[in-house]
């Protein structure tokens, strides 16, 4: 009959049947190992769990009606319909507020014509702040029909009313382009000019023309030459002078294409002249 079976076992800590003769610090360290890896298995699951717990709040925050977009607040406009603004920019009343685009919604509101610069912040804990910067009409552009406002770098504005008093004219052959696009150079610099005439000397120009040369066209009737864009604040200034010392009645052309040496005719069939 043979002897009683020996078992080696370690019921605390699982640990598997050991040889008889298996020297005690190898065993010692296989319980210190396993001891080890299911301590890191569990380090890994509370990693895992506190995750998913910080994942799960910020859904919820994010996702609260506290913080829902109650209202869009729009300044700065004059020109502008609010009501507009708000539609371009496309932040839903309702919607999560931390989840708003703002930069979407700044780029979809400054393609208005008439918008220069635009900041679009979130107050919380329901608010979106929309600022305006719009941009200053300075002249007409008219030709091939068509007549719209623009401002000082060339950007079409809107169509121009029948009621353009105060603004100078910058006359082309070629229909202006549609609100929101920008005019080239050559136009930019008539508009330029208009914008700075419209003001100094406030009501003597009625338009500004491009071929051949720069032109101005007085409400008086006078015209006056100025050759390419050469020089030019040296001729707006021998403009001014010219309107503010020289009497004006009968005059018919200024030439300042030489803006140190101005020529002036006058109209000899008008009464006065001579």
């Amino acid at each position: 009959m043979s002897g009683p079976r020996v078992l080696d076992r370690d019921v605390d800590h699982g640990v598997a049947p050991l040889a008889a003769g298996v020297d005690p610090r190898f065993r010692a360290r296989r319980i210190a190992v396993r001891k080890d890896a299911g301590r890191r298995r569990l380090k890994r699951l509370l990693v895992l769990v506190g995750v998913a717990a910080v994942a799960l709040a910020a859904v919820v925050v994010l996702r609260s009606p506290v913080l829902d977009v109650d209202e869009v607040v729009v300044t700065g406009t004059a020109r502008l319909d609010p009501a507009a603004v708000r539609s371009e920019a496309g932040i839903d009343l309702g919607a999560p507020l931390l989840l708003a685009d703002l930069g979407a919604a700044a780029d979809r509101i400054e393609a208005l014509p008439w918008v220069a610069e635009v900041e679009v912040t979130r107050d919380l804990p329901g608010r979106v702040d929309i600022a305006v910067v719009e941009r200053e009409a300075v002249a007409v552009v008219s030709g091939g029909g068509g007549a719209v406002l623009v401002d000082v770098d060339g950007r079409i504005l809107e169509p121009a009313s029948s009621d353009t008093a105060g603004y100078v004219q910058v006359v082309t052959d070629e229909a202006p382009p549609r609100p929101g696009r920008t005019v080239d150079d050559e136009l930019r610099t008539a508009i330029a000019l208009a914008g700075r005439l419209r003001i100094n000397p406030a009501g003597a120009v009625s338009a500004v023309h491009l071929e051949p040369g720069l032109r101005l066209q007085l409400v008086d009737g006078a015209v006056v030459d100025l050759g390419d864009d050469s020089a030019l604040d040296a001729k707006v200034e021998a403009f001014r002078t010219v309107h503010a010392r020289v009497d004006r009645s009968c005059l018919a052309t200024v030439d300042l294409t030489v803006p140190t040496h101005p020529v002036l005719t006058r109209d000899e069939g008008c009464a006065g002249g001579g």
